[in-house]
């Protein structure tokens, strides 16, 4: 039986780490889809993005570890049963095909999620009495335990805010007269983004951070409740890729135009996606996926 405890014990602990590395490999769709509940502005959806991770991860190696084990029992418990109740409500209130509890790697349906979440807490109860690892150096395996959690999700993989305060690229060009060019061309005689505020994304339907930013700007317009028609995406790609990256990115409200892949290569310098704040017929800024915030996209189109 001891030896039972003992398998059950490092295997959930090594069940955590592992969620925790996986959501982490996609974390900027794990960031969306706590965004897509629309409680959470986009940063605090990253903070708590992360902040589960932490929890994941600290809550793995204390297992396997046997250190501060009870608080680390307690804190799996909250956790399992919190993630329970938020499956069922999506289960009875949305139609996701996947949870995001173990990143995009490996797919869950919510409602196997949930047994799965199920099966954990019942393994967990098999385990409640046991007591701590007694060995010197638990303190600073306790202390490296905490910092790993933390530095893992935040430092390693650091929210776009973040991001852009460290780092040394610059504004992404736009090669203006390209731009400009195409605005002539006979699909865009009767768009006018000659009067007011608009984005305009040039993607590609076969670019995953093109599908990522375009979510994530589906996300904002919803959240934000912004006019969808100040958004338009000139696109390259076959039909059926096309229809479904629309679908993918929940974008279908915005206007697509279609584009040359090398008219949108010059105009972008072959950098996808790049996102055009235009201003009365005007490039007034560009972005990349990690420029792409919530403030200025909100400041620019309300």
């Amino acid at each position: 039986m001891n030896i039972l405890k003992i398998i059950i014990r490092i295997g959930i602990g090594v069940f955590f780490i592992a969620s925790a590395i996986l959501k982490l490999i996609s974390i900027d769709n794990f960031e969306l889809y706590i965004y897509s509940f629309n409680i959470f502005s986009f940063t605090m959806s990253g903070l708590a993005a992360r902040a589960i991770i932490a929890c994941e991860l600290l809550v793995g190696i204390l297992l396997i570890a046997k250190v501060k084990y009870k608080e680390a029992w307690w804190l799996t418990m909250l956790m399992l049963v919190g993630f329970s109740l938020l499956l069922v409500y999506v289960i009875l209130f949305r139609n996701d095909s996947n949870c995001h509890c173990m990143g995009d790697l490996v797919e869950i349906k919510p409602f196997l999620s949930l047994i799965k979440n199920l099966l954990v807490i019942a393994l967990m109860l098999l385990i409640r009495k046991e007591e701590d690892y007694r060995f010197r150096g638990r303190v600073s395996v306790l202390v490296i335990a905490i910092l790993t959690a933390i530095a893992v999700p935040f430092a390693l993989f650091p929210m776009d805010n973040i991001y852009n305060l460290f780092s040394k690229t610059s504004t992404k060009s736009c090669n203006e007269a390209e731009f400009n060019s195409f605005l002539q061309d006979s699909v865009m005689q009767d768009i006018h983004l000659d009067e007011g505020n608009f984005i305009v994304g040039v993607v590609s339907s076969g670019c995953k951070f093109c599908r990522i930013g375009c979510l994530k700007m589906s996300e904002m317009v919803t959240f934000n409740k912004i006019d969808s028609t100040k958004v338009l995406y000139f696109i390259w790609g076959d039909s059926t890729s096309v229809k479904e990256f629309r679908k993918e990115t929940k974008s279908e409200p915005f206007l697509y135009v279609p584009i040359n892949p090398v008219k949108a290569i010059r105009i972008t310098d072959g950098a996808f996606p790049l996102f055009l704040f235009i201003q009365d017929g005007e490039v007034q800024r560009t972005a990349d996926l990690r420029q792409l915030t919530e403030k200025e996209v909100v400041s620019h189109l309300k």
